[in-house]
């Protein structure tokens, strides 16, 4: 159940999603993004089937120990900031600058653009429109959900 009381002095950030709520997202972009792009990529480099499943299971297996690595982390130091707070503490407030501009200008976009394209080369095969087919449905779905969140944003001020 969500957190109600977020005006408590010293009080870390407000639980909004369960633990249900967060993995189901995350699974979803794991899966989402890579699955059908990767599997093929990994079988590639692979030398046999079993060496294909071999490297599944270490890619999960560190999978896993970066999400543990992630909990002991926001369990550790509750704050809003994820990693930029972390790297703070870490290493100092430049180093979490540098983080948090990287990250607005490549960490961020470079998803985005991933996202974008999986989601152009996949309706291109639905609806095609032209040569640039997928450039046209990325750059489309940017826009559409740039606006989706510059209104939602709107909204909650």
């Amino acid at each position: 159940m969500p957190s109600t009381d977020t005006h408590r002095p010293g009080a870390g950030p407000a639980q909004v999603l369960s633990l249900g709520d967060a993995t189901a997202i995350i699974v979803g972009l794991i899966v989402g993004a890579g699955i059908f792009k990767t599997s093929s990529m990994v079988a590639g480099f692979s030398a046999s089937e079993s060496m294909t499943i071999v490297w599944w299971i270490v890619g999960g297996a560190l999978s896993i120990i970066g999400a543990m690595c992630y909990a002991e982390l926001a369990t550790a130091f509750p704050s809003a900031g994820g990693e930029y707070h972390f790297l703070g503490r870490a290493f100092g407030r430049y180093t979490a600058f540098l983080y948090g501009w990287a990250r607005l200008t490549v960490i961020v976009a470079g998803s985005i653009a991933v996202f974008a394209y999986l989601f152009g080369d996949y309706m291109s095969r639905v609806i095609h429109l032209g040569p640039q087919s997928s450039a046209i449905w990325a750059a489309l779905v940017v826009a559409i959900l740039t606006a989706v969140n510059y209104v939602e944003s709107v909204k909650e001020n």
